[in-house]
This record gives C-alpha cells, sequence and structure tokens, in this order.
C-alpha cells in the first residue's frame, strides 16, 4: 500500500478493514452470511467475533485508533484527538504507521492519553 492508496480510502468498509487489521491488529473474516466480521484476541488470547467496527465513520471509534497509536508509542496521536472527522484520523494513523520517517518521532515510553467522557 502506498501513501497515494492511503489517500485515496473513503470512509466506508475498505478504509475500516485497513485500521482494523494494521492499526488495532485485528484480523477481519468476510462471510456471505454474517458479513464482515472482526476477529479480536483478549490479554487471556481468547477470540471474540464482532461485527467489523467503523472506525472511519464514528467518531467515538476512531477515538479507539488515537489510544492505540498512543499505546503503540506514536506521540503524534495525541494531535488527532481534537479532530471531528473520523476518515482523517483513520488515514492520518495509516500513513503515520506506514511513514517510514515516523519511527522518528516514536517515543520510547508509551505515551498515556485516555478518553474524557
Amino acid at each position: 500500500m502506498t501513501r497515494a492508496d492511503i489517500l485515496a480510502l473513503k470512509a466506508g468498509r475498505n478504509l475500516d478493514i485497513y485500521v482494523a487489521e494494521k492499526i488495532m491488529r485485528n484480523k477481519v473474516i468476510s462471510d456471505p452470511i454474517m458479513g464482515d466480521t472482526e476477529v479480536f484476541t483478549t490479554n487471556t488470547d481468547e477470540s471474540v467475533f464482532g461485527k467489523l467496527t467503523a472506525y472511519s465513520e464514528d467518531l467515538s471509534k476512531a477515538q479507539l485508533v488515537v489510544l492505540k497509536m498512543a499505546s503503540m508509542g506514536y506521540a503524534k496521536a495525541g494531535l488527532w484527538e481534537s479532530e471531528k472527522r473520523p476518515e482523517v484520523i483513520c488515514r492520518a494513523a495509516l500513513l503515520t504507521l506506514f511513514d517510514k520517517k515516523s519511527e522518528k518521532y516514536r517515543v520510547l515510553q508509551k505515551s498515556k492519553f485516555s478518553v474524557v467522557k
């Protein structure tokens, strides 16, 4: 996947699948009957199946992407907390992850971001 490919992704299924697999590190299974299913692995290595999360269409779900990127040590993620467009957050996260230059911005300690309600 190239930078242009990421920028061309529109909000919806394809962007959600890339985010689920590349950022959230979940597996996505497409089934003709069940539809797109996201497989989460718990801390105890149990698999939990659920409907594909709409990361690029739901702001509260996009905030999970911000938290995940921060937990992986990407300090840039804090800049996205005020962004109101979930697809922009998702594309920014993917670009950060795939941008080799981003490694120099990655902090050694995990950032401490949390969702404030």
